[in-house]
């Protein structure tokens, strides 16, 4: 992939905030939203078959349950019948390839899970294997960053702190996208206001010879937004993102997101409001990083952030939540 399309997957793996990060262990990865949501997920191990998931939510706040979402990838073209989960002594049948798990139900693997290397599931003619390997540094992160280290909650390292101590879920904070309507003649404004551009390195990696996407949105009553194609791969594209005036002098600027980075985003789309960006890190998109931005009237606040970072095989990837706001 060319330059552009480089530096826009590594910024979007780094969205602008202190909980906008993503850990890994072994098999297992785990991360924790701005409201103190955590979630990890497990897969097979590296050299594995049959693709499997196990991922795990929590909320933040004392004695909120832990859940899971199973998912093991049907590589008999439907004809996968009913799964059996088997973990040392323990047995749970009749699950789905996609099932949800309830507190209950974790509350009985769990235990299971801290003391052994994997768990099997079969539907008596394929078989998957999840692994454990990074199990317990997942969660003792996540008990680290939902405040639940030695209390009864915490799912790794127990004890007698009172549950009280455990600091509450935050909200979700509220962010308004303000969109624009339409005008004609925006469109036409794509060719004054990119030759305006001066640092013009997009341009190096795409000429115009070569028929970059360009899309121009309108942003308020005197600014447009510009998105010009930068570099192109087999199932995806990069994109310069570009604030100008709709007058001359246009003085076109890179996009600055929450973090202050210019924007070069993947796949970059903007409607009613919002700029999004969603970065495959390869065909199936079994690993990606998505993100969006909400324009405020005055800038590009971070919306939503997630990532799947575990390129196991999972067709569209697991995703773990690292940024959420709410519109209303």
């Amino acid at each position: 992939m060319r330059i552009h399309i480089m530096a826009a997957l590594a910024a979007l793996s780094l969205p602008a905030a202190a909980w906008a990060k993503v850990d890994s262990y072994k098999d297992w990865a785990v991360a924790c939203d701005n409201t103190r949501h955590c979630e990890a997920n497990g897969t097979q191990a590296a050299d594995g078959d049959n693709p499997v998931s196990l991922l795990l939510k929590r909320d933040g706040g004392p004695n909120a349950p832990l859940t899971g979402e199973l998912i093991a990838a049907d590589a008999d073209d439907g004809k996968v019948g009913p799964l059996t989960l088997r973990l040392g002594d323990f047995k749970l049948g009749g699950l789905k390839t996609e099932q949800s798990l309830s507190a209950a139900q974790m509350a009985q693997l769990l235990p299971r899970m801290l003391n052994a290397d994997e768990i099997s599931l079969s539907d008596g003619k394929l078989e998957w294997t999840l692994s454990l390997a990074g199990l317990k540094a997942a969660l003792l992160k996540m008990d680290e960053a939902q405040g639940r280290l030695g209390t009864p909650g915490a799912l790794v390292r127990k004890g007698a702190k009172p549950e009280s101590s455990v600091p509450p879920a935050l909200p979700a904070p509220l962010l308004k996208p303000v969109p624009a309507a339409a005008r004609p003649g925006d469109a036409a404004l794509a060719a004054p206001i990119l030759k305006a551009v001066r640092e013009r390195g997009c341009w190096e990696d795409m000429p115009d010879a070569e028929n970059p996407g360009i899309d121009v949105h309108r942003l308020s009553a005197d600014k447009v937004l510009v998105l010009r194609e930068c570099g192109r791969g087999a199932y995806q594209g990069g994109f310069s993102v570009w604030i100008a005036r709709d007058k001359p002098p246009y003085r076109p600027e890179l996009a600055k997101l929450a973090d202050g980075d210019a924007a070069y985003l993947m796949n970059a789309e903007f409607n009613q409001g919002v700029l999004s960006s969603y970065a495959k890190g390869r065909g199936i998109g079994d690993c990606n990083v998505s993100a969006s931005w909400a324009w405020t009237g005055g800038g590009f606040e971070l919306m939503h952030a997630d990532e799947a970072p575990q390129c196991r095989g999972i067709p569209g990837g697991v995703s773990l939540r690292s940024w959420v706001t709410r519109q209303k």
